[in-house]
């Protein structure tokens, strides 16, 4: 192969490869938005609930900090690998999720298991300065095992969010496992 061919060649290759990166970068921050979040029927009642918590945008203006989807279900303190890798596996059990229908999602569990689809790292990419009380201290002494969530269960959608979970529970509209 000659030479001009070979610059021809890796000069395509870079191109591609940028055209690439660009197409990636631009799926990740489309994906990343809430809007893209509530697309999907199956997440209604999460966004719903999350729009009118303290967290949500039409929540109180008592100081808490506004948050989007992936400010809490994504990490924050992760490399670009495992960041995209957390994503892509959290992207592959929803779209089964969304196959698979609402009625066999089990939001009754992933309310149980909230500490595996919520992020200590994101929580303290907010709350950098917590108020003084008692777990508080014992949190920044690392004198407790307990995280953000377990203390503030309802902080992203609300305390209500298992009541609803529960009554679309007894009408059918989704799974108890």
């Amino acid at each position: 192969m000659s030479v001009k061919k070979q610059l021809f060649v890796c000069g395509g290759g870079l191109v591609l490869g940028i055209l690439f990166s660009l197409l990636v970068a631009q799926g990740v921050r489309y994906s990343s938005t809430d809007r893209f979040c509530a697309s999907c029927h199956e997440m209604k009642l999460a966004y719903d609930t999350w729009r009118m918590n303290a967290h949500g945008p039409l929540g109180s203006s008592a100081g808490a900090c506004k948050a989007s989807c992936v400010d809490c279900h994504m990490p924050h303190d992760a490399n670009v690998v495992s960041y995209l890798f957390v994503k892509t596996m959290a992207a592959i059990k929803d779209f089964s999720g969304h196959i698979s229908g609402p009625e066999k999602f089990d939001w009754v569990g992933n309310l149980e298991e909230r500490n595996r689809y919520t992020y200590e790292s994101s929580c303290k990419g907010c709350h950098r300065i917590l108020s003084s009380n008692v777990m508080h201290e014992k949190y920044r002494e690392g004198k407790t095992d307990k995280t953000c969530i377990d203390c503030h269960k309802g902080v992203g959608h609300g305390d209500y969010f298992r009541e609803k979970i529960e009554a679309a529970v007894l009408k059918g509209a989704v799974a108890r496992k």
